[in-house]
């Protein structure tokens, strides 16, 4: 349980905290932490592994204890290496070990063929087989023990669900052909939703014609090869309607650009026609908000309301687009408080019970039910560690939760249950040897089961091991729980410039957002470090301050990646008149994308800055931009312990330049018509 904040307990816990801390440092018995030559011997074991030689890591992980030797066996099995009976031994010494899926899956091929029947039952007792040898082996092991139900049972499930393999695909059909045939169409269906062109093309001999030209025209239309409007004509009437080949050619409409067209196939097939509704979801969002952002708000509507979902986050975002757009375009309370109320049913995570109150409220105050906004705002306002949550007590004249400052007290991991958990301490060997991504895996993995006191005391640990990055993603597990811990949530984390040259909040604010606080972390397109930094801008930065570029530096010294990431984000404080929305939009997207969205949107300072907001094409950058602000007000609690009046919806909104920006020959936006259209709703 979270210690008392009085004066005297607090003495008590930063007393035991110090007392953790030089624990921690390794000043300590081996009943407490590793010992150096534990984490020498295990660190000679990752290198062995990452060279291929197993041998070698396997006898250095012995020396480093029992845990460090099964980290190095989890790895070893899940690159698909050792025997069943291993494997086995492993699962039933460390069941509660992340990345456990995977490992069964890799292990799969190992898993012995018309022997061990009752283990073999055993072993997939946990997780059925995700791969056709799996399959074969588990059919085997039932056939050796009489239970030729359930062997017929899982080949049917595998034919319906999976993709398998050549020889499983042919074992299978020699097995249990005639339990298998009247299957083969859902088989075939199944494959082409999937665009597994491969597995499809075999079932070419098992089905009718008309399934094969469907089937050939499916696969046409999904890719970029020739002939395709003629295998579209050899398809027959009675196959013509198949909603697989309806979703094939709305989603060729919509990739080039024929937005009206591929909406209007949404219509033709309705709720009940679209086959598999969710594959539909994702295009059907992007085309509504599209249609939103041109201003054909009804085509908008109809497109997002008209989904034939009935649950999973797909029904959410499109159930809250729905009412969005019916408030907001529309002017009608009564449609969107529909959606708002369905949309609030069918979340759970702080952020979008924020954004459910928010909306709810807005919805109700355009109703005339004042009474029933505040309620609604009063419940958004129980999450204020989201965008929506904080707009929500605002509007409401709730003040800021104290709960922001972080400043909860937690005891300390030694006085948990953590020291008996090889989770725990599988963590602090990767920790120890700068396995960030492991250390990551396992401390989520711990979050989604442990208490909040425990949670937090795994918190107070990573932040006393200097890894913020380990405390985001800890506390963001927790918050899908509902269990909300600031201090770890937003840390302050120490990145190596002590003055910074901008508000030290939105430093924290956009580097939590970049990267978690990871100063190794290179991005799919190339960003780097803490700040996540294109190359090509670090360079130009790095030439303005007249430093010298390393690329190696933006991933090893988080000093260097910061000083020019908070320079970078100067020059955007200029550029945008001191605006966090856009920066945040351009830091994320780049400039020249921000300014686009100005000249089409219109310039936000000069309409109302949530609509805008909610019109970012890109829906990456949208959150990007809530989480920016949000963590600004709630680094700013943290930072300086201030609360008082939630006052989000002016800052976001504050447009005022500086006078440097005007010296330095800024020339300011060119005067932009808004093309939205802000609620008409007030207090």
């Amino acid at each position: 349980m979270p210690v008392p904040g009085g004066t005297k307990e607090r003495i008590e816990f930063m007393f035991k905290a110090l007392i953790a801390a030089i624990l921690l440092s390794g000043w300590t018995t081996a009943g407490l932490a590793q010992t150096s030559a534990e984490i020498a011997s295990y660190k000679r074991a990752v290198e062995a592994m990452n060279a291929g030689d197993w041998s070698s890591a396997h006898a250095e992980a012995r020396r480093a204890g029992p845990v460090a030797r099964d980290i190095i066996e989890w790895r070893w099995f899940r690159a698909g290496e050792g025997d069943f009976v291993s494997v086995r031994a492993f699962l039933a010494r460390r069941a509660d070990w992340p990345g456990l899926k995977l490992l069964r899956r890799k292990s799969e091929a190992n898993v012995p063929v018309g022997s061990r029947p009752r283990e073999v039952i055993e072993f997939f007792s946990r997780q059925p087989p995700q791969t056709g040898a799996g399959a074969r082996a588990l059919i085997a092991a039932y056939r050796s023990r009489g239970l030729h139900d359930r062997a017929e049972s899982e080949a049917v499930r595998v034919w319906r669900t999976m993709l398998i393999e050549e020889e499983d695909h042919d074992a299978l059909l020699r097995e249990f052909g005639n339990a298998l045939r009247s299957h083969h169409e859902a088989r075939l269906d199944m494959l082409l939703w999937r665009g597994a062109r491969q597995n499809a093309e075999r079932m070419y001999p098992l089905v009718g014609n008309g399934w094969v030209a469907l089937a050939k025209a499916r696969l046409a239309r999904r890719g970029t090869g020739s002939g395709v409007e003629v295998l579209i004509g050899n398809v027959p009437g009675s196959h013509r309607d198949h909603p697989g080949l309806a979703f094939e050619m709305m989603q060729w409409r919509a990739r080039n650009g024929d937005n009206v067209e591929a909406a209007a196939l949404f219509f033709e097939a309705g709720e009940d026609g679209l086959g598999q509704p969710s594959r539909w979801a994702g295009w059907r969002r992007s085309l509504a908000r599209r249609f939103m952002r041109d201003g054909n708000a009804e085509l908008a509507y109809r497109l997002a309301s008209r989904h034939g979902l009935q649950e999973g986050s797909s029904y959410a975002d499109l159930e809250w687009l729905s009412g969005y757009l019916a408030l907001a375009y529309m002017n009608d309370g009564q449609v969107a408080l529909h959606h708002f109320k369905r949309f609030r049913n069918a979340v759970e995570r702080p952020i979008s019970l924020g954004r459910a109150g928010y909306w709810e409220g807005r919805a109700r105050e355009l109703q005339g039910d004042l009474a029933g906004a505040r309620r609604a705002y009063a419940l958004g306002a129980r999450h204020q560690t989201s965008f929506y949550g904080l707009l929500a007590a605002e509007r409401a004249g709730i003040p800021l939760d104290s709960a922001l400052r972080g400043e909860e007290a937690f005891p300390a991991w030694t006085g948990t249950t953590l020291p008996q958990s090889s989770v725990f301490a599988a963590a602090r060997f990767f920790i120890a040897s700068g396995e960030r991504d492991q250390a990551e895996q396992f401390v989520s993995h711990m979050a989604e089961t442990l208490p909040r006191g425990e949670l937090g005391s795994l918190g107070e640990y990573v932040l006393a091991v200097n890894e913020p990055h380990l405390s985001v993603a800890i506390a963001k597990q927790a918050a899908r729980r509902g269990i909300v811990l600031p201090r770890y949530y937003f840390p302050v984390a120490r990145m190596g410039v002590s003055n910074f040259p901008i508000p030290r909040e939105l430093v924290l604010a956009i580097t939590r957002q970049e990267s978690e606080f990871d100063p190794a972390v290179q991005s799919r397109v190339g960003a780097l470090g803490i700040m996540q930094l294109m190359p090509e801008t670090a360079r130009e930065v790095a030439a303005y301050l007249d430093m010298p570029y390393s690329s190696s530096r933006m991933l090893s010294d988080t000093y260097y990646n910061t000083r020019l990431g908070t320079a970078y984000l100067d020059e955007l404080l200029e550029r945008y008149d001191g605006n966090v929305v856009l920066v945040a939009a351009a830091y994320n997207a780049g400039p020249g994308r921000a300014d686009r969205w100005i000249a089409s949107l219109g310039d936000p300072r000069r309409s109302d800055m949530v609509d805008w907001i909610e019109h970012i094409p890109y829906n990456e950058t949208r959150n990007y931009v809530m989480r920016v602000a949000e963590g600004m007000l709630i680094y700013r609690a943290r930072l300086g312990g201030h609360l008082g009046p939630v006052t989000l919806s002016r800052e976001i909104a504050n447009w005022q330049g500086h006078e440097r920006a005007v010296r330095r020959g800024w020339s300011g936006w060119t005067s932009v018509r808004p093309r939205l259209r802000p609620a008409p709703l007030t207090d």
